[in-house]
């Protein structure tokens, strides 16, 4: 891992997926071997699946039950929810995989076969993919 700007491409059956290459901040993590356990918490979420970071310390945790996104502070402090059950913009079916850039995040939705692009505030900057196996189609991202 090298901190700097780079460049994600995503390519399907070799054809790159809409709006790839895709802009990726990295930046230097924390050092994980140092923290005292549990590092969070999480309560009141029956089926989280994953987490990932801002880079303001903002912990976004997908939940597949509440079909959303849980926002805590970097205390822990409950900040919002993004998102509901449904089909269309800021709505999830079963939201599995997640990953921020900068200021937007990647949801990956397992029960619409589509990946989700927000701001880390919550506004919806667009979806795509659909169930198959063609290119742009997934099945269970």
């Amino acid at each position: 891992q090298q901190s700097g700007q780079h460049k994600l491409s995503i390519t399907i059956h070799g054809q790159d997926i809409q709006g790839s290459p895709f802009d990726l901040s990295v930046v230097t993590q924390r050092d994980y071997t140092k923290l005292k356990y549990p590092v969070q918490t999480i309560t009141g979420i029956k089926y989280f699946r994953y987490i990932a970071f801002s880079d303001n310390g903002d912990m976004f945790v997908t939940s597949e039950s509440d079909h959303c996104i849980h926002v805590y502070d970097s205390s822990g402090k409950k900040k919002t929810t993004i998102g509901s059950m449904g089909s269309g913009e800021l709505q999830f079916q079963s939201p599995h995989g997640i990953a921020i850039s900068g200021d937007v995040v990647y949801v990956a939705e397992c029960g619409g076969n589509r990946i989700h692009k927000l701001t880390t505030g919550g506004e919806f900057l667009g979806t795509f993919g659909q169930k198959g196996s063609d290119v742009g189609q997934f099945n269970g991202p």
